[in-house]
């Protein structure tokens, strides 16, 4: 088992980086290895997702549902791919007028798939960074959180 953590700051109010983050729909604009997202609508309102994203090469298609809601703090969603267990904590805290947004993931894997963990890290964690600088981007570039017109 092993979690990776980051970070970035938006200028935009908490509420609205709440609202962007917690509509998966919204996901593919800013996590490049996402494909597809299936959801009712923004959390808590939508309890599942399904995510399928491109991995290490593979699709990978992620049942998750949303198990805790903190109004104004943040929301977790646990999802499960095959051997692999994930747990997704979304915090979000006013810093310097915007917001603070951060991500705690632990992954589990059980099997043989546990002798990829170190792999699995690393490469989370690159591709978590670079996801959490372009959600910074995406966000301040719209400036309300709301969803972009395409």
């Amino acid at each position: 088992m092993f979690t990776v953590a980051v970070s970035a700051f938006s200028h935009v109010p908490m509420e609205a980086a709440i609202d962007y983050v917690a509509d998966f729909r919204n996901a593919p604009r800013w996590q490049r290895s996402l494909t597809a997202v299936e959801v009712d609508g923004p959390f808590p309102a939508a309890k599942k997702v399904v995510e399928v994203r491109r991995f290490l090469g593979r699709r990978i298609e992620a049942p998750g549902e949303l198990v805790a809601w903190e109004t104004g703090a943040g929301f977790t969603v646990r999802g499960h791919s095959g051997p692999l267990r994930v747990e997704s904590h979304y915090g979000f805290a006013s810093e310097d007028g915007g917001t603070r947004i951060s991500l705690h993931l632990t992954m589990s894997a059980v099997g043989p798939v546990r002798v990829i963990e170190p792999l699995l890290r690393r490469s989370l964690t690159r591709e978590l960074d670079t996801a959490f600088k372009l959600l910074a981007v995406t966000l301040d570039a719209q400036g309300d959180g709301s969803p972009a017109t395409s």
